[in-house]
This record gives structure tokens, C-alpha cells and sequence, in this order.
């Protein structure tokens, strides 16, 4: 087994967000509409501003024209076809796609920095920020209640999205020397116009986060939501070999799989032993290796790495 080790790696945080209308609406009710829906790009920057928590100043990135728009935490693209790149101290930074549900105009810079994508419909915006506390925000604007009511950001540049056994969402990836780069997805909110929270959670579909966003009838439109992607400082975990992946998967039952790890992962197993447990039955069938990590969230998952051996 390798040693656990600390991953000395400080992944810059991002912030992903979306805003949605209902999934289910009650028979007969409907949400109220607080005026028609506006597309101008400075009153959708404001709307942003008024409802989401602060987090940072605006970074206000350099236009570079059909290449996007560039800063110290991310490149953000013109097109709403192109990814976000997240900036961090890896040689596969994360990418994100916008929303795939929404089309939209290129991307505009306004007066306080955030990149707005008009709706082409006049139904759903996108607003992009680059945040001086080392964040990302993509904000999705649902202007009404018949529009697109989920919306779904593709993980890509070989990264993965996964579950933590605490219920937080992760996306993450081994580089060539086995070690873990890995961004984390905050807990799911929503805001609609006039500040009152709105239900919602995610869904991890695939190669893909979705966002999903359920209102009541008394939620104003528009609405915004603001999840946070974050790195902690450091990462803690070790990979196990084929066959003390084995060894592990054949144990039998959680609580002597997780008397045979060793010092702080018998403690952080207490909660995690169901979740670790399957995943190593499930790497040890490949015949793989399982990657188990205690910080910064309590995670298992296929260590797909040349050291699996």
C-alpha cells in the first residue's frame, strides 16, 4: 500500500452555479412572475449582485476577443459553446462546460466585470464571474416559469465527478504520478427575485452535474443560483494495491474493513465504511485498486494510475 500521504497541491477554487425553474409544480398553482422577463446585460449583472451571497470581489478579466476572456482564476469562454477553464496549480486545470440547455449570444463584459450570455429566447442567461478570492461563478438566470428547468454542466479534461460519503460532490483526477487533483462542489442554493430561498439540489449524471431547482408558488422570478467549487488547502489519502484491494473487498463486513485500514482512516471509516467498502468490491471486480482519501472529504473511487499494480 502507499504510505498516506499530504498531496501538497492548492487547487484554486471555483464556483459553478445555476439557476432553475420548477421540476414539479403543484396541480393548478402557479409561481408568481415579478415583471416581463429582461434581458438587458447589465440588469441581469444587477440581479446577480442583489440576491447572491458575497464571496469576493468581481476580477474583471481581460477581453481577448474570439479568444475569450482571461484572469489570474480562470479563462472564460466568448462563445456560451465554448468550456471554463479553472485555474490551478496543475498541468490538467478543470474545465466546465456552460449550461448544455441554454443557447445564447457571446459572452459580454459589463460595467462590474461579469460576463453576461443573453438568452437567444429570452428565457434563460448565463453569467460568468472571476472572483479576486480565487473563484468561479457561473450563474444560471431563469427569467420565467416555462422555461428549462435542469441544467447540465459536463465535467471534462479527464476529470471525474463523484459523491463523497458525507453527500458532497467532488471532480477529480489522478496525474501521472498517482496523485490526486481534485476540486470540490459546495452545497446547492437558490435565490429567487426577491432574496427568499428556493429549493434545489444536484445530480450526478454520467460524466455530468446537474442542478436542479424546485420553487414554490410563491417563488418570484427571475431566479439565481450560486453553488460554490472549492479546494481546501490539501488532500489526504493512499492508494491500495490489487491485491490489498482484494483483501480489503473480502473482508466481509464494514466494521472489519475498516478495522483493517490504518490510523486516521479506521476513524473517518466510522462514517464512510459503507461507501469505501462497495468501492473497493467494485475496483477489486475490475481488478483495479481503490484510491481512499479522508480530507478533504471522506472519498473512495477507482485509482486509475500507472502505480495500481
Amino acid at each position: 500500500m502507499t504510505q498516506p500521504r499530504q498531496l501538497d497541491r492548492i487547487i484554486r477554487s471555483a464556483v459553478v452555479a445555476c439557476a432553475m425553474g420548477a421540476l414539479i409544480i403543484g396541480v393548478g398553482a402557479t409561481p408568481a412572475v415579478a415583471s416581463e422577463p429582461q434581458n438587458d446585460v447589465e440588469q441581469i449583472a444587477a440581479l446577480v449582485a442583489d440576491v447572491a451571497p458575497f464571496q469576493g470581489a468581481i476580477e474583471r478579466p481581460l477581453d481577448n476577443g474570439g479568444a475569450g476572456f482571461s484572469s489570474s482564476v480562470a479563462t472564460i469562454p466568448q462563445s456560451s459553446a465554448g468550456s471554463v477553464v479553472i485555474a490551478g496549480e496543475t498541468d490538467e486545470p478543470l474545465e466546465v462546460s456552460l449550461p448544455t440547455e441554454v443557447t445564447t449570444l457571446d459572452g459580454v463584459t459589463t460595467e462590474d466585470g461579469t460576463i453576461v450570455y443573453s438568452s437567444v429566447a429570452g428565457d434563460v442567461d448565463v453569467a460568468a464571474q472571476a472572483l479576486e478570492s480565487d473563484k468561479v461563478r457561473l450563474q444560471t438566470v431563469i427569467q420565467e416559469p416555462s422555461a428549462a428547468h435542469e441544467f447540465t454542466y459536463e465535467i471534462l479534461n479527464g476529470y471525474t465527478p463523484a459523491e463523497a460519503a458525507d453527500g458532497s460532490l467532488w471532480a477529480y483526477r489522478f496525474d501521472d504520478n498517482g496523485e490526486l487533483d481534485i476540486y470540490g462542489v459546495g452545497e446547492a442554493w437558490a435565490r429567487d427575485a426577491t432574496g427568499a430561498a428556493v429549493a434545489t439540489h444536484y445530480e450526478v449524471r454520467g460524466n455530468s452535474i446537474v442542478q436542479v431547482v424546485t420553487p414554490s408558488t410563491d417563488t418570484v422570478y427571475p431566479v439565481v443560483a450560486d453553488p460554490t467549487w472549492e479546494w481546501y488547502n490539501a488532500a489526504y489519502g493512499a492508494g491500495f494495491s490489487k491485491a490489498e484491494t482484494r483483501s480489503l473487498a473480502n473482508i466481509g463486513a464494514v466494521t472489519g474493513f475498516c478495522a483493517a485500514l490504518p490510523g486516521a482512516f479506521g476513524i473517518a471509516c466510522a462514517i464512510a465504511g459503507a461507501q469505501w467498502f462497495l468501492q473497493a468490491g467494485l475496483a477489486a471486480n475490475a481488478n483495479g485498486c481503490v484510491f481512499i482519501a479522508t480530507v478533504p472529504a471522506p472519498l473512495a473511487v477507482r485509482w486509475l494510475s500507472s502505480k495500481c499494480r
